[in-house]
């Protein structure tokens, strides 16, 4: 009878393990686990000991944490701040041709202690006539100076400063002599600045001298044009060379 039911059996499920394949199951799962925590804890490093200031002891254990740091999110009860605007661009005004020029009054700013009597008004403009008040050129060690004026009424005293400058620094006197000796000589000036019909108006009395004087004239020429604003072809000069 019961040979004829160990088939049938067998076909519904497998028979349970007898007592003593149990016990060698369970003594090998013990091995395997003992062995798994032997390497584990092999493997853990033990705790670092160190001295805290104000603590128990040396023995005293203390664990270094990594703390990550915080995010900070805005409050939401906190405003939002306006775009700021960004500040226009200079508009550049054309100049038109006939419009009216406006001549604005000079900004200054006003000094500590100083009465808004004493403060300063527009920019005055000196006239050209009196542009240059200095009527002579003086060398750099006053030995020798030079001098001009013109035939008529001529108002454009820059031009004369000019002249005075150009030719004065190119007179080299002859050495040796003692002033005071005088030269004058009387040429004219184109509108280009060309020179014509040079003479010696007042002789110093050596011929030297006054070849110096004509020799200066010419190495300064072509002179400065004449003014715009002077209407005659020619401008007579009478230049003086003086020796002190």
């Amino acid at each position: 009878m019961a040979t004829r039911d160990r088939p049938a059996v067998l076909r519904r499920g497998a028979a349970p393990p007898s007592t003593r394949s149990c016990l060698w199951f369970l003594a090998w799962a013990c091995a395997l686990h003992a062995v798994g925590l032997s390497a584990l804890w092999i493997k853990l490093k033990p705790a670092k000991e160190y001295a805290v200031a104000g603590g128990l002891g040396p023995h005293t254990r203390t664990r270094l944490i990594r703390i990550a740091p915080l995010r900070s999110f805005p409050s939401p009860d906190a405003p939002e701040e306006a775009p700021k605007a960004r500040p226009k661009p200079a508009l550049m005004k054309r100049y038109q041709p006939g419009a009216k020029v406006v001549i604005h009054q000079e900004r200054v700013p006003p000094k500590k202690g100083v009465k808004s009597e004493s403060k300063p008004t527009a920019k005055e403009v000196t006239p050209a006539p009196a542009a240059d008040l200095t009527p002579r050129w003086y060398s750099a060690d006053s030995s020798h100076t030079a001098s001009a004026r013109t035939d008529g009424d001529f108002r454009f005293a820059y031009y004369l400063a000019a002249l005075r400058n150009k030719i004065g620094s190119r007179w080299v006197p002859p050495q040796g002599m003692s002033g005071p000796i005088r030269t004058v000589i009387h040429f004219r000036i184109g509108r280009d600045g060309q020179v014509s019909m040079t003479e010696v108006e007042s002789t110093s009395g050596y011929a030297f001298y006054d070849q110096t004087t004509l020799r200066a004239l010419l190495s300064a020429t072509p002179l400065p044009p004449l003014p715009a604003g002077y209407s005659d072809q020619y401008l007579g000069v009478h230049f003086a060379f003086e020796l002190q």
